[in-house]
């Protein structure tokens, strides 16, 4: 209501409102035309307070008409992952609807007004990164995977919440975000790793041909590539991941070392002492070192 016109104005003003709107002898007579409505309306209560009392009754008629914001709930995104899983990947149709769909959970996780009309938003925000981070990320396309990892910037750094606080707010969501983080991270350095020894192997037969084409003396010669394609197709394998991406997750985990939510701040410095434990050397040292790594850039 607005303030500025007394209560018990208003209430009349109200009624004469709804006299005025609804009548259906005046609804013959005026149609939608409100011109004498209104003159009808200031002649009694004066034109100041009829127009603020309009204007106001135009603005909730325009809130009313809004669009309704959905309420997306765990289901919801079990439903979408589940429609994702069984989407083809051999038509340009299907390779479409599956990263509109990666495109819909980012939304999802990322839009304050949707995320505001859900009191228990922060479960559905778990259930979407950890479908994203999993399922959906491991039977990804390569180009649907990037799209995903470049989301993670959004929804940890900078994400516009209700309450007016940037990035995710929630530590339930903190440790969903954690746990798959750290997982992608061992996944990328157990795959430098197998990338590593492979190449070792492959150096070491490639020396052992050399010298028996050097025994040989130019009875014929043994053909063998040591070259990998670094050619990226939609199919591409997404581990090792890029350099920005490793480094990306990397800040992640250090952004919640420093988290005010102690809970999240626990368990940050535990899934790095983890890490380190398993790779037997310092996380920063080795993400820094791999940044230029030919490896990372295949």
């Amino acid at each position: 209501m607005d303030k500025q016109i007394p209560p018990a104005k208003y209430a009349i003003m109200f009624l004469s409102y709804l006299w005025l709107r609804f009548d259906l002898a005046l609804r013959l007579a005026f149609g939608s035309n409100w011109k004498s409505r209104y003159e009808f309306m200031a002649q009694i209560f004066g034109a100041e307070d009829t127009e603020k009392f309009l204007a106001h009754r135009v603005k909730l008629v325009l809130h009313r008409r809004r669009e309704q914001i959905p309420i997306i709930l765990p289901s919801d995104v079990a439903r979408l992952t589940r429609k994702f899983l069984r989407s083809k990947i051999t038509s340009k149709t299907g390779r479409k609807d599956r990263l509109a769909m990666i495109n819909k959970l980012i939304f999802w996780v990322t839009d304050p007004e949707i995320n505001k009309e859900n009191i228990d938003s922060y479960k559905t925000r778990s259930t979407i990164i950890n479908a994203l981070l999993n399922v959906i990320f491991h039977n990804s396309l390569f180009k649907e995977s990037e799209t995903i990892l470049n989301s993670l910037a959004a929804i940890v750094f900078s994400r516009i919440t209700y309450q007016g606080h940037k990035g995710e707010p929630s530590p339930e969501v903190h440790d969903v975000i954690l746990t798959a983080v750290s997982q992608l991270l061992i996944r990328h350095f157990s795959e430098i790793v197998r990338l590593r020894d492979q190449r070792v192997d492959k150096l070491t037969t490639i020396q052992l041909i050399r010298e028996l084409n050097k025994a040989k003396a130019g009875t014929g010669s043994l053909s063998f590539s040591g070259e990998v394609s670094k050619k990226q197709t939609e199919y591409h394998h997404k581990f090792p991941l890029s350099a920005r991406h490793v480094y990306l997750l990397y800040q992640i985990l250090e952004h919640y070392t420093f988290s005010a939510w102690p809970d999240s701040r626990e368990k940050a410095i535990s899934v790095v002492s983890n890490l380190e434990s398993q790779l037997k050397t310092s996380l920063k040292t080795l993400v820094e070192s791999t940044k230029d790594s030919a490896i990372i850039k295949a």
